[in-house]
C-alpha cells in the first residue's frame, strides 16, 4: 500500500482530544494505566488461536496476562455468538482517549470515492463475530490469524460491565489496505468490505472477533479502529478510538510471518501521530505466535 506518511491522516487532528484533555474529562473514575508490555488486565486471552498455514513458526509472543479465554466464531462472514471469558473485576478497565475515525470509518460519514456514500453499519450482515470475509462472504483475507476479545464496562460506575453495548471494528488488511473505498493510497477496494465488522456485549459485557493481524503501512504504527455505541441501532456513539501493539511484540510477529514484508520495520508508537503522546490506555495484551495465531484483549472503560 502506497502512500506518504501524512497521507492517510490529514483529517485527524481537527477532530481529536489529546489524552490529556480526555484523561482530565475523566478525572475521578479510577481508569487504570496498562504497561506496554507485561501488565495485567481482567478480561484474559485465549490459549488456542486457528491455525495459519501460511505462516512460519516462531516463538511465542507474550504481552501482558495470557491466562483463560475464549476465541470468536470460525465462519467467514456470517453473524455469530461467542463464549466470553471472565468478566471484568471492578477497578481493571482502562478509558482510552477518543480518537480520529480516519479517513475509512465506513459509518456514514463520508464517500466511498465512486460518488457513494460509505456505510457498512445500515447492512444487518455487520453484525457478526467473524470479519476476514467481506459481507457477502467472499474475499477471505490471508494473514496471522488473530482473536481480538474485548469487554465494555463503564468506568464511572467502577468498571461495571454493559451488557447490549455495541462495538464496530474496522482495520486495515495484511497489506494496509481499507475495504469499501477507492480512493488515492487505497485504491480498488469500494466494492469490498472485509475486516469490518459489529458485535453486541453479552450480560458481562464482552464480545469477540475473529479477524487477521492488521498490517502496518507508512506513516501509522500497527492499530485497530473501534467505535462503541450504547445499543446495536448506532444511535448513539460513547466513544471512537484506536487499539494498540506493543511495538515489539509486533515487530517480531511481522519477522517471523509471510505475507507482511511491507510492515517489518515500520512507524513505532512513539513515531505515530495518533500514538505519539501514549497509549497506555490503548494497548491489547498480546499472545500467541505467527504460526498458529494471537489473541489480542483488553477491557475497555467508557
Amino acid at each position: 500500500m502506497t502512500e506518504t506518511t501524512t497521507t492517510e491522516h490529514a483529517d485527524l487532528h481537527p477532530h481529536r482530544l489529546t489524552r490529556r484533555g480526555a484523561l482530565g474529562a475523566l478525572a475521578g473514575f479510577g481508569a487504570l494505566a496498562l504497561a506496554a508490555c507485561g501488565s495485567d488486565k481482567a478480561a484474559t486471552a485465549s490459549t488456542t488461536a486457528p491455525a495459519d498455514t501460511n505462516a512460519s513458526t516462531e516463538p511465542v509472543v507474550t504481552t501482558g496476562d495470557s491466562t483463560g479465554g475464549t476465541t470468536g466464531d470460525t465462519t467467514g462472514g456470517t453473524t455469530g455468538t461467542t463464549t466470553a471469558p471472565a468478566a471484568a473485576t471492578s477497578d481493571a478497565c482502562l478509558v482510552p482517549p477518543e480518537e480520529t475515525g480516519g479517513p475509512f470509518p465506513a459509518d456514514g460519514s463520508n464517500d466511498n470515492g465512486d460518488g457513494e456514500e460509505a456505510n457498512v453499519l445500515d447492512d444487518a450482515e455487520v453484525v457478526r463475530s467473524n470479519i476476514t470475509a467481506s459481507l457477502d462472504g467472499s474475499g477471505v483475507q490471508p494473514g496471522v490469524p488473530m482473536t481480538l476479545n474485548i469487554t465494555v464496562t463503564d468506568a464511572s460506575t467502577g468498571c461495571v460491565p454493559m451488557p447490549g453495548a455495541a462495538v464496530y471494528v474496522w482495520h486495515a488488511n495484511r497489506d494496509g489496505e481499507y475495504s469499501v473505498y477507492n480512493v488515492g493510497m487505497n485504491p480498488g477496494h469500494s466494492g469490498d468490505s472485509f475486516l469490518r465488522g459489529v458485535q453486541i456485549a453479552d450480560d458481562n459485557g464482552q464480545l469477540a472477533f475473529t479477524t487477521i493481524l492488521p498490517g502496518r503501512y507508512p506513516g501509522r504504527a500497527s492499530h485497530i479502529h473501534f467505535a462503541v455505541y450504547s445499543d446495536g441501532t448506532f444511535a448513539n456513539r460513547l466513544l471512537t478510538s484506536q487499539f494498540a501493539f506493543d511495538d515489539v511484540a509486533v515487530e517480531a510477529l511481522y519477522a517471523s510471518a509471510d505475507g507482511y514484508a511491507s510492515s517489518v520495520g515500520g512507524s513505532q508508537n512513539d513515531q505515530d501521530n495518533i500514538f505519539a503522546d501514549g497509549v497506555d490506555e490503548q494497548i491489547l495484551t498480546v499472545t500467541g505466535d505467527a504460526s498458529t495465531g494471537v489473541i489480542g484483549t483488553i477491557v475497555v472503560g467508557i
